[in-house]
This record gives C-alpha cells, structure tokens and sequence, in this order.
C-alpha cells in the first residue's frame, strides 16, 4: 500500500490560476495515497485529478476561519499521522507548529509580509502585533519546517538569511506544463505591418498594472495603431470597467478582455501572442514573488514585456528574452513603440525566450520535487496504523469524495 500525504490548500476562490498548485497534487498522488485539503469544495477543473480524496473542512476566508481551519488541519493530521503533510500555501506556515511528529513540506509561494502589513495610520501596538506574528508564525515556522520550497531566489535568500538550515530548503520553481512549449517557427506574419499582439494573463485589478497597461494602448496606438492586447483573467466587475475604458477612449478594436479560463485554455490564448506583460507595482511583498504568467509566457517562447521590480528583472534581460521598462503608461507605451519598431527582431526574441524557459518546465522540476517530499516522508513501517493517534477527526468535516 501507497504512504499517505495529506494536502492542506488555502486558495481564494477568486484567484485566476490553479496551475502550480495542481502540478504538485497530481504528482503526489501517483506516489502516495493523497487526501486534498481545503476549506471549501475545489470544484475548479484542475483539480479533478484521479484516485485522490478531497476533504473540506469548512472555513470562512477570514482571520477567525483561517484559525479555525489551522486548528482542525493540524487535529487532521494529528489523527491519522500521514507519511508526510504537505503545506500548498505560505498562509498555512503556522500549520508546521501544530503537526507534531509528522514531517511537513511547506510551499513558499507568497512573502507573509503581505498577510501581516500594517495599513496606514494602524496604531502601534497593532503595528507591533502584526510584526510578531510575522516572526513568530511564518517566519519561525518556517524555520521549523521539515522541507521549505522556496518558488524563486529571492525567498530562497530570504530564508537563508532568516536562518533557515541550508539542507532544509529547496528552489523549486513554480513549473509550467509541457502544453505550453509550443514550437513555434518564430517567423513574422504575412502582413509584417500587422500589429503587435500583446497579452496580459492574471489578476486585473489597478495594483497589478491594470490602469498603466489601458493607458499605454491609448498612448501607442495615437499615430496609428500598432498593438493589440489581450486581457485574460478578468472577473465581471473588471471586464465592465475595461469595456467602459475602451468606450471611453475609443479603444476598442485594440482590446480584448476575456474572463477566466481553465488553465489547460490557457496555451490556446497564447498561441498568437508576440510579447507577454508583466506588471505589477513595486510593494515590498511582490518584490520576492515571480508570477506564474511570466514562466509560462517564457515557456510558450513569448518574449515579455515587464515592469522594473526584482522579480522580473530576476528572469528577464532586454533584448534577450523581453525588455524591462518603468511601472508608468509612457514608459510601457515606449517600450511597445520600440518593439514595433525593431519588430524584425521578434524571431530572435522568441526563439531566445523559449530556450530561457526551458528550465521552468515541470517535467524538469517534477523529479526534484518528489525527490524532496520522499527523503522527509515516513515510510508505512514508521507510521504503522498500530502508531496512529487516538484523537479523532475534526467535526464538521465534509463527506470526503475520490475523484475516479
């Protein structure tokens, strides 16, 4: 019989992408017996992977629910003693406080800072609360755990320099599914005056460049039009506000804004696509987090085009593999008037892009990933059912459903 791992999620219903996350489920659960977590019902397609159970333990999205679903994970895993708990969220870096003697994996996909920062004017002393929960909580926590998987190189040097043992974290990129590497022959169009194709795939909303990226367009295409963008990932208060912004700006035959799709629609959406962009503004938490898109953009040979914060300028050279230009519409709007003016050169970039992104492929990262679970995991032998805690489950848990 397989080693049992159990799988704890905390994702927003509302979050346009699952990739990453089903990438590792799926692995695991050809290897071990896996049971996956959440604290509601994960109805989204990548999700429906065979042979896995998925168990709800119903939770609220607030600070009380996220205590609460903490508290049963961790009983969870106190009651059935796993081979190994694997923790698919830096939210849930508590958890590793609460497991007892199970090993735990925890993903390190989010800098915590951005779950404990203070809003303006906060008072001190909530100030200083929140400043010791993210030492004590995630940071500590994290030093505790088993295995941290790190999905870049700036967290990988934050938790090295916080005190991580070296021999306990392990760099493992977010990884993009083969569907992506697509061979193209990287050659213009017929029409070599056609417009750039652009698009932008992710959360729409201002923080994430939503308001720089609509106004560039405006700006580019004034003495004619030379871009095209494609939005994917919008929700329908964000497709309403892109509609009413291309009205306004007479726009609208250079923007699409689609909702959002399944992530195996996703390398479809890209196929067309001349350059990817990337931008987001410069806080300090996104200064350590590299998004999913701007991989798979790499991966499918898309040149990107991004703003200047540490976790683009990481993966992307000018003029190698995309171009990185200031967080403002005028820069980005200059930049896209340059790459239409050098569009010659978009072969060369596509082709090199695709080469950098080889790398971020899951079938390559997928070997090290499983390679690090098994050196923490127990085997059946160490975790007998005759060793297995008396505690109970959690109440409240939902029927538990395998997937066929």
């Amino acid at each position: 019989m397989k080693d049992e791992c159990i799988v704890f999620t905390w994702l927003s219903p509302d979050q346009p992408g699952f990739l990453d996350f089903a990438y590792r489920v799926r692995s695991l659960a050809q290897h071990y017996r896996t049971t996956l977590v959440s604290p509601y019902a994960l109805t989204q397609p990548e999700f429906a992977i065979a042979g896995i159970e998925h168990l709800v333990l119903p939770h609220g999205g607030s600070r009380l629910g996220w205590i609460g679903y903490m508290l049963d994970s961790a009983r969870l895993i106190r009651a059935r003693r796993p081979a190994c708990a694997v923790l698919l969220h830096s939210m849930l870096a508590p958890l590793v406080l609460l497991a007892g003697s199970t090993p735990v994996a925890l993903y390190w996909n989010e800098h915590p800072s951005r779950f404990t920062a203070s809003p303006p004017g906060h008072p001190w002393l909530k100030r200083v609360a929140r400043n010791l929960a993210l030492k004590l909580f995630f940071l500590h926590a994290a030093k505790k755990a088993d295995l941290v998987m790190p999905i870049g190189e700036a967290h990988q040097q934050e938790l090295l320099r916080i005190g991580c043992r070296a021999e306990r974290v392990r760099l493992l990129y977010m990884g993009v599914d083969a569907t992506f590497f697509q061979h193209r022959a990287g050659k213009m169009p017929p029409n070599k005056d056609a417009p750039l194709e652009l698009v932008y795939n992710g959360t729409v909303n201002q923080l994430r460049g939503r308001d720089v990226m609509l106004e560039a367009i405006v700006l580019a295409n004034q003495k004619g039009k030379i871009a095209h963008l494609t939005i994917v990932g919008a929700n329908e208060e964000q497709l309403r506000y892109c509609g009413e912004y291309a009205r306004h700006f007479g726009i609208g035959d250079a923007l699409t804004v689609c909702g959002r799709i399944p992530g195996r629609d996703i390398p479809g959406i890209l196929s067309n696509a001349d350059i990817g962009l990337c931008f987001m503004e410069d806080l300090p938490w996104w200064r350590f987090n590299p998004p999913t898109k701007l991989f798979e953009y790499l991966v499918a040979g898309i040149p990107v085009l991004a703003s200047d914060i540490r976790t683009h300028t990481q993966y992307i050279a000018d003029w190698y593999n995309g171009m990185i230009c200031q967080y403002d519409s005028h820069s980005l709007a200059g930049a896209i008037a340059l790459l239409w003016e050098r569009r010659e050169s978009l072969s060369l970039l596509k082709a090199t892009a695709r080469k950098s992104g080889e790398q971020y492929l899951w079938d390559r990262i997928e070997p090290e990933f499983l390679k690090s679970i098994k050196a923490i995991a127990r085997t059946n032998r160490q975790a007998s059912s005759s060793e297995r805690s008396t505690l109970s489950e959690p109440n409240g848990v939902d029927k538990v459903s395998k997937e066929a």
